[in-house]
């Protein structure tokens, strides 16, 4: 890969070695350094809590969640009440967008499947703004600054995340820790269940490159913006195995380059493949 520079800690081959898990273990730290790029890598395995975590401090870093933050607003829309019928049509009002999926009616499935902001935004101003922030305050993620009406605070900028509070979140919503009602998150977890290497997003459904094999449940979501003087791509998925289950979360930034909008999910996965983390841990 193209000035693609990795230094691999001792530690961290100690952590793909280790025959005895731990009950809970420190996350090994390393580095992966791209020239113009800030990366953010975490990886985990869920039942022992092992978790690899490259360039802390920029993950340390706050960025807009793009498209990643759809699930959060559905969540609040569906505890709060201002979303009672989730396979009920948003009807598409004719405005013309960059992107076809977003040019049709719409339900919770298919906005979380195509990224279509215009969903969410309309969810959000059926919402009061207090009860939004007061339920994010409750999930443990930062309050909007403001709540201005149809506006996509999530995309433009203004309101942002770090890695680790954008990866814990993810993290309770897949194991089931948020306080929620179990059939809410059920209903946002199916709109996000994909075959295994596969992301859908406001152009399409694209298919993962290398071995996928299968899973019990698998999610995937991700999202790309120019957002701040800045190209972002974000990628997650959570992978079930019968017996142990995995959450990686990728998050790349430039100021220098125009990112493609998968480039998140193409590099995690192939820094998981190169550093021996997928044969380790996915196909053991």
């Amino acid at each position: 890969m193209r000035g693609l520079v990795f230094f691999i800690l001792t530690e961290f081959f100690l952590f793909l070695s280790c025959g005895t898990r731990k009950e809970i273990s420190p996350p090994v730290e390393k580095l992966a350094e791209v020239p113009g790029r800030k990366i953010c890598l975490i990886f985990s395995e869920l039942e022992t809590d092992e978790t690899l975590l490259v360039n802390p401090k920029d993950c340390k870093r706050d960025l807009p969640p793009l498209h990643l933050f759809h699930p959060m607003i559905a969540l609040a829309a569906l505890e709060i009440g201002t979303l009672k019928e989730p396979d009920a049509l948003y009807k598409w009002d004719k405005t013309k967008y960059p992107y076809i999926r977003w040019q049709k009616d719409q339900n919770l499935r298919t906005a979380l499947a195509s990224s279509t902001v215009w969903y969410f935004q309309k969810l959000l101003t059926e919402t009061a703004g207090f009860k939004i922030q007061n339920w994010l305050a409750g999930t443990d993620l930062p309050k909007p600054s403001t709540l201005e009406s149809g506006r996509a605070f999530w995309m433009d900028g203004d309101y942002a995340l770090n890695g680790e509070e954008l990866f814990f979140f993810l993290k309770k919503l897949v194991t089931r820790k948020l306080s929620v009602r179990e059939k809410n998150s059920s209903m946002i977890l199916s709109g996000l269940e994909r075959t295994p290497g596969e992301v859908s997003n406001s152009t399409g459904i694209h298919r993962l490159a290398g071995n996928w094999g299968n899973a019990e449940k698998f999610y995937s979501d991700s999202g790309s913006a120019y957002s701040a003087g800045r190209s972002i791509s974000l990628f997650w998925f959570y992978w079930k195995f019968p017996d142990k289950s995995f959450l990686f979360l990728s998050r790349i930034e430039s100021e220098s380059e125009t990112l493609p909008p998968l480039e998140a999910a193409r590099y995690g996965t192939e820094f998981l493949r190169a550093n021996g983390i997928w044969e380790k841990f996915l196909f053991q």
